[in-house]
């Protein structure tokens, strides 16, 4: 054969596998969070991460230290066949699918990789155990060119012993050893870091709620290898940035939620192909009065200090979690929580990085500082033959819904005054509110909202109102929201805001005794009038809005009891429109 002949290697193993340890795993923790995620994929109920300790010179002193870190389940297990498969590269067992947390067959090799030099894969079904390995320095000295023939054997002895010989019938175990990629050699500050990101990052999956990730139990044990015992044992506690799921690992909490929902969670519809799409849900919460309370020094405060951002969801797992340009400089943003859920059809929209580290793509977009890009959104989201149409349009929705959102609750916690609770111990009704309500008690035209009241009880009404209140002013304790809707049960017009898809930016609801305004917060009405009055701080011109407002929503009460709902929900929806379009020259 000529040399022209020769068959070239498309990839060198070493330098290929070399290349792999250097995808970038933000620390230990996120890296075992891959085998984590196959452990659940596997439907695994128990979940152990071991670390293997020994006391090692160092420096003229004895240290005790990690040897070596794995990662046992009760999971499906493998067959021979997909153990002899499972460390080839580009090989998985749900490639590409667009459910649950796997997907880009990268996990295993590329977490174990960045950690370890050496990585065994033991698996077993019905007890019968086979183990594969991979073991960098082989590989480089050409002694493994080729993935090493399954054989059958026994689990690691101190394996066995860490888990008190609790070993299923079927099952994994992942081992690293010859460590050189790990962040912390100590057991102990290891695991202090291990515990803060899994938590959070499997929250779903250890909460008591098994509706968005069925619960799991996660433990991680450090064994000294030098004594034949467990040295340490912790049971992983979901840590919630938005401090909802029970039992809590927040402290001072009693294992109970120390915030509660902003509003009721709400969903953006997303397109990801040509008349396909998929929901993205928006979740918000707030600290209870009581918690900002408690002030900036105390240990509750220092926990949310360290879980303040944006968590991005996947399937139940936390993906990303930081700013993104929308956290403020101010020890106040603690107190908010944003979290996004979103399935794994929409991967490429949010820019999922294949070692699942990461969203890309997505910050906070200023009008003022990012014209440029916020012009080249709008155009991609306007043309559908743009490649990055859907995205556009994604990212522009979130921006919006986030500012919008995020706004809101910080006008909630600034009233606050810094985390004193006396502003809300006597909640008073808005002045502006009070006297039109008093103006419109004067009138005597019946209305449709009387006739609504009139087919229900006044505890009914009383209800009614108590949960508008604590919708409306979520930082009000149920005490003083029921205090507050008696103070105001008799009021017959009031405003709130929703959110909805399309142009009509005014709805009408009835609450108790009132015609409720609703002011549809992603319609261009809102974004270019009511919310740039919000923020300029001129608070007679916001007053002067919302009366104008009201005026409208008691005008149609009164006419809806001669005419029918539907021709009044057709006109506003026509109104949105014309109010959207013409505001178009607002911006040319």
């Amino acid at each position: 054969m000529s040399k022209q002949d020769e068959q070239v290697q498309i990839v060198d193993a070493y330098l290929a596998l070399n290349a792999l340890r250097q995808v970038g795993y933000r620390n230990t923790a996120t890296a075992v969070a891959e085998l984590v995620d196959n452990s659940i994929e596997a439907e695994a109920k128990k979940i152990t991460i071991v670390t293997l300790s020994a006391r090692e010179p160092v420096a003229k002193r004895t240290v005790y230290r990690v040897q070596k870190i794995a990662v046992l389940d009760d999971g499906q297990g493998m067959t021979p066949d997909e153990l002899g498969r499972c460390l080839s590269l580009g090989w998985g067992t749900r490639l590409d699918t667009r459910e649950g947390l796997g997907r880009f067959g990268f996990g295993l090799k590329g977490s174990s990789l960045s950690q370890a030099e050496l990585v065994e894969v033991y698996s077993w079904q019905k007890g019968v155990v086979y183990k594969t390995y991979l073991d960098l320095p082989e590989v480089k000295d050409g002694r493994q060119q080729y993935l090493k023939s399954v054989e059958k054997t026994n689990l690691p002895k101190e394996i066995v012993e860490a888990v008190g010989g609790k070993i299923g019938s079927s099952g994994t175990l992942v081992l690293w050893s010859k460590l050189d990629g790990v962040d912390f050699k100590r057991p102990s500050t290891l695991f202090s870091r291990m515990q803060e990101e899994l938590c959070r990052i499997y929250r779903h999956f250890l909460d008591d709620n098994d509706e968005y990730g069925k619960k799991r139990d996660v433990s991680l044990v450090d064994f000294d290898l030098d004594n034949g015992r467990v040295e340490a044992s912790h049971k992983l506690k979901p840590n919630d940035p938005l401090y909802l799921l029970e039992p809590s690992s927040c402290p001072d909490s009693d294992g109970k939620a120390t915030n509660v929902e902003f509003e009721k969670p709400y969903v953006i519809p997303v397109e990801y192909e040509p008349g396909e799409l998929s929901n993205v849900e928006v979740r918000l919460s707030m600290a209870k009065p009581e918690t900002q309370a408690k002030g900036q020094n105390s240990e509750l405060s220092k926990h949310y200090a360290r879980n303040q951002g944006i968590s991005f969801v996947r399937a139940g797992r936390e993906i990303d979690f930081g700013s993104f340009g929308f956290v403020a400089n101010d020890t106040r943003e603690r107190w908010w929580g944003v979290e996004v859920r979103f399935d794994p059809i929409l991967d490429e929209l949010f820019g999922v990085t294949n070692n699942k580290q990461s969203i890309r793509g997505l910050k906070k977009l200023d009008p003022k500082h990012d014209a440029e890009q916020l012009e080249a959104l709008k155009e991609a989201a306007e043309d559908p033959e743009n490649s990055g149409h859907f995205k556009s349009k994604l990212l522009l929705d979130l921006n919006h819904n986030l500012n919008v959102k995020i706004s809101e609750m910080r006008n909630v916690i600034t009233t606050r005054n810094k985390g004193s609770s006396s502003d809300v111990s006597n909640p008073k009704p808005n002045p502006i509110s009070q006297k039109v309500n008093q103006d419109v008690a004067e009138d005597h035209t019946e209305t449709s909202s009387d006739k609504e009241a009139e087919t229900k009880s006044e505890q009914e009404k009383l209800a009614e109102r108590t949960k508008y209140v604590l919708d409306t002013r979520p930082e009000l304790s149920e005490e003083d929201a029921q205090a507050f809707a008696k103070a105001t049960i008799d009021y017959k017009v009031d405003l709130n805001k929703g959110s909805w898809p399309g142009t009509m930016f005014l709805d009408l609801q009835f609450v108790a005794n009132a015609a409720v305004g609703v002011i549809n917060i992603r319609s261009p009405y809102y974004e270019k009038l009511w919310q740039h009055v919000e923020d300029s701080g001129d608070d007679r011109a916001l007053s002067a809005l919302e009366v104008y407002t009201m005026a409208y929503v008691r005008t149609e009460d009164e006419f809806r009891k001669t005419l029918d709902g539907e021709t009044f929900e057709k006109f506003r929806d026509r109104w949105g429109y014309w109010v959207s379009k013409l505001l178009e020259n607002i911006d040319e």
